[in-house]
């Protein structure tokens, strides 16, 4: 199990001949997800473990709902298993599973996730403004839909965040699935929306005009469907 980052500067060609220098910050993991290995079938890290690594930094900045997370290629990493970290429409990094050729080539024994992009990105930040702790409860509610395998769980994110009223505080992709049970280039993504309101409890019927208000967008937009 290993977890390492370095910050440094990178040197790219320009055009003109001369080197762009960029300080970055770079990290990679692999080996079981948890600590300990109290279990002989441990699961092992993956590529939503190392993005959400890079998610988590981004929040230190509390501008991580800037960045999105695309589908991309790129020759050290591996075909399905990479994607193009973005601010704004505007490349800031990658992050991926390591290509099988090069797994190879530097003998390593097991998959290997990696991210790099721009240090600028995790120092620069906005202040955040304080907000008392509510004495009421939150509520969630775990959805799985089942839509097209191209389609990215960041654009369905964006559609719930952009759907869901004004009581919603929270979203988290906690599973997404393809196999038994699922159609062909089809895929289950699940969702878990957190609701809340500071200064009253939350009735039932607000919370469930609001999952539906996204389970309609999500239809409209994906042609999305609740896994039964």
């Amino acid at each position: 199990r290993v977890r390492l980052f370095e910050t440094g500067l990178s040197f790219v060609p320009e055009s003109d001949g001369s080197l762009l220098q960029e300080s970055m910050i770079a990290g990679a993991i692999t080996g079981s997800r948890a600590p300990e290995r109290w279990v002989d079938n441990q699961e092992e890290v993956d590529f939503f473990d190392i993005k959400a690594d890079v998610e988590a930094l981004l929040q230190l900045g509390h501008t991580h709902e800037q960045y999105n997370f695309v589908s991309a290629e790129h020759p050290a990493l591996h075909p399905g298993q990479c994607a193009r970290i973005e601010r704004n429409g505007v490349l800031v990094g990658y992050l991926g599973q390591i290509h099988p050729r090069v797994q190879k080539a530097l003998d390593l024994s097991q998959p290997v996730f990696v991210f790099e992009m721009q240090l600028s990105q995790v120092l620069e930040g906005e202040l955040p403004f304080f907000k008392g702790v509510s004495k009421f409860p939150e509520v969630r509610r775990d959805l799985a839909i089942i839509v097209d395998e191209n389609i990215s769980a960041d654009d369905l994110c964006s559609t719930v965040r952009q759907n869901a009223g004004e009581q919603f505080v929270d979203l988290k992709v906690f599973d997404v699935y393809q196999g038994k049970g699922i159609e062909n280039n089809r895929k289950s993504v699940a969702l878990g929306l957190t609701f809340r309101n500071s200064s009253r409890t939350l009735a039932e019927d607000e919370i469930n005009a609001a999952v539906e208000s996204v389970l309609k967008a999500l239809e409209k937009q994906y042609s999305a469907s609740l896994r039964g």
